[in-house]
Parts: C-alpha cells; sequence; structure tokens
C-alpha cells in the first residue's frame, strides 16, 4: 500500500535527471520514465537508479548534454 505521506509531486522539465535509489527495479524505473514521456512527451529526461556517478558520456550525449 502507498504512504500518502510520502507522495510528492513531481513536474519533470527537460534535462532533468531523476536518481532513484539503489534497490530499485529495472523495471519500476523503467514504468517511471514511461510515465514521464506520458505526461509530458517533448520533455527529455533520465532515470538513474543508485549513483549518479554512473551515468555514462553517451547517455548524456544523447540527453544533449556535451562536455566542454
Amino acid at each position: 500500500m502507498i504512504d500518502v505521506d510520502e507522495i510528492q509531486l513531481i513536474d519533470p522539465q527537460d534535462g532533468e535527471v531523476f536518481i532513484l535509489p539503489v534497490g530499485v527495479s529495472f523495471e519500476e524505473a523503467e514504468r517511471f520514465g514511461k510515465a514521464i514521456q506520458q505526461t509530458k512527451p517533448d520533455v527529455r529526461a533520465i532515470v538513474v537508479i543508485g549513483n549518479i556517478q554512473h551515468l555514462d558520456e553517451s547517455t548524456m550525449n544523447r540527453a544533449g548534454w556535451y562536455r566542454k
């Protein structure tokens, strides 16, 4: 059952990174990403499970982030 006190409003903006806690399954993260796409189809966001340091350069490039 969902604890309603733990629910937070999420308003995804283009280029945002959502960091989910370690232990979230890939399927749950994928559902979260699809929910973002369905509710805001023009928003490009990245969903990461665990440490954001594991986000590789090719993923960042696909999101429009380029290292200078």
